[in-house]
């Protein structure tokens, strides 16, 4: 029932603010269950189950919200212990996170810039939401569709990703910019993908540390350190159960001072040194060869063509795709064609056992060609990369690197985490590949002690197999219900396809691509979500079959590209170039980014809000469902971001349709959801609580899917809202009964996992043969220097790293919380400031707390710094936290606070995907 806030209400919350100027709510409560309340001598306590919103991770939390006088106030944060994702424990960020909601600063009601005032300044005024809309949908209006962009945030893509696709489908909108894929996901992962079939745009593999015997740590003090409590409980227990950890990293990060060996590699040589290791791995024999013989690529026999190019010997069907592979049988002591696409090689096409080789008999030929197996190839390709060639590279010592490889081998089972946030050099979507290769070569998939992929993904897999079998196929299943790479590939037929498109128009960023490759310049394959071409766009500097592609608008959710983005000069100029009619932004603060404006619509906090739809349990190994439930009235004139998606459409014309792709991709009843729509738009009540609802319903019959009974929609509400999940299925029963690829195949092209890459030989059929595409191994140094030879860096020049810390993983977790500035504050230092080795910094006459100023030495930019000495990094390089603080004034903790790391970076991409390349140049200090 819809409740006015009393006048007395009002003066009692804001007291409880320190005098904040409130507006009054626009629903109430109104919880259907009150299951976990007590009493308490403050008031009545109410635990609220939820998701926490502080990063990608999606920890359970049980919300604590006290009743005083009729008002409900969020007093506590606490881990749900019945998750057995984060098991009962939360993080400093999350705990602090209830002051993002009490936030004074915070963005309470829509805004217009003021008409005559430029972007950049800070000059708006209030509207309501109905003139705020019509502003919007008028100015998208008098656009194409392919003029307009979408900016999404890490929450963007994870929690309403079901709302922007059909978004911009139904808008025929072909443009989506996502900061997780060019920041940390595409490089991140996108290497382990190709082995292992993986990808979405949330993390699918957890590694099961606390089962491993031995742990080996690269370039990541994010996953454990910094960011996931998911992963970080499971780390503690490792280190509880004995096992060793080794720690490559320049300098002894939160990660490697808990670890048993820290390896001080000089920065971006982390790839030599696990050629290395494979090297010695395949010359010691300490790989699982039952498991490689059956569930790889690596028996398929292969040919170098004339390029030099390493081809897989296959039979390619109508379609153009493989319809078979071979490999040698070593019971019948002949070439046998094996499946196209299953888990194993056990079995021929004819259906029959086989043994397939590891090892091609010298001089077997096939169709004309001299054949040998993918294993020998590596073999082969790996000879050169010794201990010794790599100790020359990375500063550690070759017993060393042979000593670990080694360990690694033997120590079953054994664990090289996958990393996170990889975005740093040309080399990385090679280096996780590499990783992923040597977990593969353990035996170390969806094995206790390895890498386990997520319920979610078992069951998509299992889907997509099931479809396979039956002759359904996959092409009509919506793209975010196709396992791994599946899911990668129908992105890049939608972006990258001009027929997907009513105007055929692809996105600008696959424009920008075919007009560089016309043009034969640099380009990018697969440039899906990428900013590549954006500001050629807006300028309109490059033409589509004859015509000017341009950008002219934006609808920014959750992003702040002024302060997160490579580099800050390069989106200050995109946001306010007169080219550009209309500029959007969905948020809780007022960032950097919301200065450039030109209407500003306020978020609810995530406590504040149900979500509109249930989500799986991260990278939870459990087949389970969680979603974030309204702990209290939103404090301000604020809405959901889905709600405010369908006004747009609605008001452009399109609702209807939309709520169909909604329903399609989201797997929700359509007819249901358009009278729970309607009916809430006649209640005057959040239009989320109807997606909500369609969703429970949903679930209901999905339960019955999983675990053979049908529950109802109110069912599962009331044990999401007592426990905070809905489990179908214990990572046990997972594991038993859809093990990837020991039941059934990885989404690869294969169904196996591919040491050679397909997609990498693709890339080096059309752009030529050389290391970054090569599908077997290929070597690619660093770069930091535009100099072709440069042996030793100069006195006052230093290699450039930065990362995470713990208490900062995106932006919203530490902007303007007074709670993590406190925490801050003792270690600034080493949370905020530019760490240099001791020694160096005596020998430059540099101090400790001195401001210095950083120059980035190939490409210009500076920015100055508190400097932070140690021992604990390399002398040759610098370390530079992800950045606290942001320059908006209108944040009075966070305002004028921190080094604006993205200021110092260049806009460097790699060629695969644009990941950034954030890393790739060196710097000077010098004191101011």
């Amino acid at each position: 029932m819809h409740k006015n806030i009393t006048r007395r209400q009002f003066l009692k919350v804001a007291g409880l603010l320190g005098g904040i100027s409130l507006l009054r709510p626009l629903w109430s409560l109104g919880h259907s269950s009150l299951d976990n309340k007590s009493a308490s001598a403050g008031g009545m306590v109410l635990w609220v189950p939820s998701i926490c919103n502080f990063c990608s991770s999606f920890c359970n939390i049980n919300v604590e919200t006290k009743i005083e006088s009729g008002v409900r106030r969020v007093v506590k944060i606490e881990g749900n212990p019945e998750s057995p994702l984060n098991r009962g424990k939360i993080c400093a960020r999350g705990q602090a996170g209830l002051y993002q909601t009490y936030d004074p600063d915070r963005l309470k009601q829509p805004l217009i810039r003021v008409k005559g005032s430029k972007r950049g300044e800070w000059s708006f005024r209030a509207a309501t939401w109905d003139e705020a809309y019509n502003y919007i949908a008028g100015k998208l209006m008098k656009v194409h569709p392919w003029e307009i962009t979408l900016v999404g945030g890490w929450t963007a893509c994870v929690s309403y990703m079901h709302f922007s696709l059909p978004f911009i489908r139904t808008l025929q909108i072909p443009n989506i910019i996502a900061s997780p894929l060019q920041h940390c996901v595409t490089a991140g992962h996108f290497g382990t993908d190709l082995v292992t079939g993986n990808f979405n745009v949330h993390d699918e593999i957890l590694a099961d540390f606390e089962n491993a015997r031995y742990i080996l740590f690269s370039l990541n003090n994010a996953s454990v350190a910094a960011i996931s409590t998911a992963r970080a409980v499971r780390f503690g227990q490792a280190r509880k159960n004995g096992a060793k950890v080794v720690c490559l990293d320049p300098r002894v990060s939160e990660l490697a001072s808990k670890s048993d060996e820290w390896i001080p590699v000089k920065p971006g040589t982390d790839h030599a040194f696990f050629l290395a290791m494979l090297h010695t791995l395949l010359r010691e024999k300490l790989y699982d060869d039952s498991f490689v013989s059956r569930h790889t690529n690596a028996p398929f026999l292969a040919y170098k063509d004339e390029k030099g190019l390493v081809c897989l010997a296959t039979d390619k069907g109508s379609n153009g795709k493989p319809s078979s592979y071979c490999v040698f049988d070593q019971l019948g002591q002949h070439i046998v064609a094996v499946p196209a696409y299953t888990n194993t090689n056990e079995w021929s096409k004819g259906k029959s056992p086989i043994l397939p080789l590891l090892h091609a008999p010298t001089g077997l030929v096939w169709n004309g060609h001299e054949v040998k197996t993918v294993f020998d190839f590596f073999i082969e390709e790996s000879e050169p990369f010794t201990p010794e060639w790599a100790s020359s590279i990375t500063d550690i010592d070759a017993a060393t690197i042979r000593r670990i490889a080694i360990e690694f081998g033997q120590a079953r089972p054994a664990l090289v985490d996958p990393g996170w946030m990889g975005a740093r050099y040309h080399h990385l979507i090679g280096q996780r590949r590499l990783q992923a290769i040597l977990q593969t070569l353990v035996g170390g998939i969806d094995k206790p002690g390895g890498w386990l992929m997520s319920g979610e993904y078992h069951h998509k897999a299992e889907k997509f197999r099931q479809n396979v079998q039956n002759g359904k196929g996959n092409e009509n299943v919506p793209p975010v219900e196709l396992p791994g790479m599946g899911f990668a590939f129908a992105l890049l037929d939608i972006f990258g396809n001009p027929d997907a498109w009513e105007h055929g128009k692809p996105a600008f960023s696959f424009a920008w691509a075919m007009d560089q490759q016309k043009q034969g310049k640099p380009s990018v394959f697969i440039p899906a979500m990428a900013d590549v071409g954006l500001l050629e766009a807006v300028r309109g500097e490059f033409n589509y079959k004859g015509e000017p592609y341009r950008v002219k608008a934006f609808l920014m959710n959750a992003a702040n590209p002024i302060r997160h983005y490579f580099p800050a000069k390069r989106w200050e100029e995109i946001l306010s170039h007169e080219n550009v009619e209309l500029v959007v932004a969905i948020d809780v603060l007022p960032s950097d980014t919301t200065l450039y404006a030109d209407v500003i619509l306020p978020n609810h906090t995530y406590l504040e809000r149900n979500e509109p739809l249930l989500y799986p349990l991260g990278p939870s190994t459990d087949l389970g469902y969680t979603t974030r439930l309204r702990a209290i009235d939103p404090l301000y004139n604020t809405r959901d971001t889905s709600d405010m998606l369908c006004e747009i459409a609605e008001r452009m014309g399109k609702l209807e349709p939309f709520l169909d792709g909604v329903a399609e991709y989201a797997g929700l009843d359509s007819e249901m959801l358009r009278m729970e729509i309607h009916a809430a738009k006649k209640a005057g009540t959040p239009l989320n609580e109807a997606f909500l609802k369609s969703a429970y319903v949903s679930m209901g019959k999905f339960a019955g899917h999983v675990r053979g009974k049908e529950m109802t929609g109110s069912e599962v509400e009331a044990i999401i809202r007592k426990k905070g999940m809905l489990m179908l299925r214990d990572a046990a029963t997972v594991l038993k009964e859809s093990n990837m690829p020991g039941k059934i195949p990885v989404p690869t092209i294969s169904g196996r996992l591919e040491l050679y890459s397909p997609v990498l030989a693709s890339f080096a059929d059309t752009a030529g043969v050389q290391p970054i595409f090569n599908p077997v191994l290929g070597y690619v140094p660093r770069v930091v220097s535009d100099r072709l030879e440069k042996p030793s860096l100069d006195a006052n020049e230093f290699y450039f790293t930065y990362g995470k810390v713990p208490v900062v993983s995106h932006a919203s977790t530490n902007s303007n919380n007074p709670i993590l500035a406190s925490v801050t504050r003792p270690k600034s230092g080493a949370f905020m400031g530019l760490w240099m080795n001791s020694l160096r910094a005596g020998e430059l006459g540099l101090k400790n707390g001195q401001t210095v100023e950083v120059t980035n030495l190939r490409y210009g930019p500076k920015v100055k710094a508190i400097l932070f000495t140690t021992a604990m990094i390399r002398p040759d390089t610098v370390f530079l936290p992800s950045s606290f603080g942001s320059r908006s004034k209108k944040l009075s903790v966070a305002g004028g606070k921190g080094t604006p790391l993205n200021e110092l970076m260049p806009y460097s991409i790699e060629p695969i995907a644009a990941s950034f390349m954030s890393q790739e140049f060196t710097v000077s200090v010098l004191p101011i």
